[in-house]
C-alpha cells in the first residue's frame, strides 16, 4: 500500500459518480433554459398598456405599448384603469401624472424613461437653435486614459472574480475541514488506527489523507465555480448580453490554480495534524483549534478593496497567506513575474515545513485514547521533537 493508494481511497470515499454526472446534467440543463428563456420571456410577456394624455409623439419602450389619447377622453381612460388601461400618463404643468390600479415593479421602470421624453419635448420648444439643442440634449463625451495597460482591470468585473475566487477558497477550506475532521476522528474512535498501523506507516496515512482530501476539495471548489460561471452565462442571456467573458487570462487561471492547491494542502496538513490529538470531538475543547486556517481567509477578505497596497502586497508574499492574497491580487493587478516566483517558494517551503510538523504531531495524537496531549507536548512536538517509538 502507497501513498496513491490511500490517497485515491479517500478521494473516492466522498466522490460519487452518480452525484457528479446528476450535477453536470442539472447544470447543463439550467444552461439549456437559460440560453432559451429570453425568446420563452419574449412570447409569454405582455406589452403593458399605456394611455398617453399629449399630441407629441409617444416614447418607444420595449415591453409597453403607448396609445395616444386626446384630453378630453382622460375621464373615459380613468374609468379604465385596471380593465381597459395599466396606466394613463397625463402631463400638466411640467409634471407627469401617471394614474395605476396598484403599485408594480414595472411602473419603477416606464418612470425614467417618461422623464427623458417630457425633458426632450420641453428642450424642443425652448426658442434655441438646432446646434444648441443639441448640446443641451446630449450629454459630453468623456475619456479615462490609463498610463498603464493594466490598470483598465480595475473594474467591477475584476472584483467579481475576486469575490468568487475567495468564495471558492472558503467551501474548499471548511469542506476539508468538515472531511479531515470526521474521518480521523471518526477512524480514532472505532479503533481503526490499530489495524491500519500494522499495515502502513503513520506517514504514509497522513500523506495519503492529506493528498487525497486535498483532491475532492479541489474538485468541489471547480465544481461550484463551474456552477457559478454557468449561472454567470444565465443571468448574461437572459438579460440578452450573449455570453459573459471573464476578465482572466489562462496564465492568471492556471497561477490561482497552483496557489490553491497548495494552500488547500497546507490547511488540510494543519487539521490533519491537529485533528489527531482530539480524543473526542463532542466534548473536546480543542475543537475550535480546527478553525484557524479561515483566519488568513478573513484577513485577505478585509484587504481585497486595496488590491494595490502594501498591506496586500505583504499579505501576498507570506505563506501562510499567499495562497488566498496572490491569486485575488493577479485577478486585479498586474504582479511582478519576481514576486510571483518569491511567493510560490515560500509557500513550497511552508508547506513541507508545516507538513513534517503536521506528521509528527499525528503520530503523537493518533496512539492515544481516551486522552489528549498536553499543550506543551504538543507545541514541542509541533516544532521540534520527533516522536519515539
Amino acid at each position: 500500500m502507497n501513498l496513491w493508494t490511500i490517497a485515491v481511497f479517500e478521494f473516492q470515499r466522498y466522490f460519487k459518480w452518480k452525484q457528479e454526472l446528476i450535477t453536470v446534467a442539472i447544470m447543463a440543463a439550467f444552461l439549456v433554459f437559460s440560453a432559451f428563456w429570453p425568446v420563452v420571456k419574449t412570447w409569454l410577456d405582455n406589452d403593458y398598456k399605456i394611455a398617453l394624455v399629449s399630441q407629441v409623439a409617444a416614447p418607444k419602450v420595449s415591453g409597453y405599448s403607448f396609445s395616444q389619447i386626446p384630453a378630453d377622453s382622460v375621464a373615459t381612460a380613468l374609468a379604465g384603469v385596471g380593465d381597459v388601461w395599466d396606466l394613463v400618463v397625463q402631463v400638466q404643468d411640467n409634471k407627469l401624472l401617471m394614474t395605476a390600479e396598484f403599485s408594480a415593479s414595472w411602473q419603477e421602470k416606464l418612470g425614467p424613461e417618461l422623464q427623458n421624453w417630457l425633458q426632450k419635448q420641453r428642450i424642443s420648444e425652448l426658442p434655441l437653435s438646432a446646434e444648441q439643442k443639441k448640446v443641451v440634449d446630449q450629454l459630453p463625451d468623456t475619456e479615462l486614459v490609463f498610463l498603464k495597460k493594466d490598470s483598465v482591470q480595475q473594474n467591477k468585473e475584476q472584483k467579481l472574480v475576486s469575490g468568487g475566487l475567495l468564495l471558492l477558497m472558503i467551501i474548499g477550506v471548511f469542506s476539508g475541514f468538515g472531511f479531515m475532521f470526521t474521518a480521523i476522528t471518526t477512524e480514532k474512535q472505532q479503533r481503526v488506527t490499530e489495524q491500519l498501523l500494522t499495515l502502513i506507516s503513520t506517514k504514509e496515512w497522513i500523506d495519503g489523507k492529506i493528498l487525497g482530501i486535498s483532491l475532492f476539495c479541489l474538485k468541489s471548489m471547480v465544481t461550484t465555480g463551474l456552477f457559478f460561471y454557468i449561472m454567470l452565462q444565465a443571468i448574461s442571456m437572459m438579460k440578452g448580453k450573449g455570453m459573459f467573458v471573464l476578465p482572466i487570462s489562462v496564465a492568471e487561471l492556471a497561477s490561482a490554480l497552483i496557489f490553491v492547491s497548495l494552500g488547500l494542502l497546507l490547511i488540510n496538513s494543519f487539521m490533519a495534524g491537529f485533528a489527531a490529538t482530539i480524543d473526542d470531538p463532542n466534548h473536546s475543547s480543542r475543537s475550535i483549534i480546527m478553525f484557524l486556517p479561515s483566519v488568513p481567509l478573513g484577513i485577505v477578505y478585509s484587504a481585497m478593496d486595496n488590491a494595490e497596497g502594501s498591506l496586500m502586497h505583504i499579505l501576498s508574499l507570506f505563506p501562510l497567506t499567499s495562497f488566498a492574497a496572490m491569486p485575488m491580487r493577479m485577478a486585479t493587478v498586474s504582479v511582478p513575474w519576481w514576486e510571483w516566483v518569491l511567493s510560490l517558494v515560500l509557500l513550497i517551503a511552508c508547506l513541507f515545513w508545516l507538513k513534517n510538523a503536521a506528521s509528527r504531531v499525528f503520530e503523537l495524537g493518533i496512539r492515544m485514547y481516551g486522552k489528549e496531549p498536553e499543550w506543551s507536548l504538543l507545541l514541542k512536538t509541533f516544532l521540534f521533537a520527533r516522536v519515539k517509538h
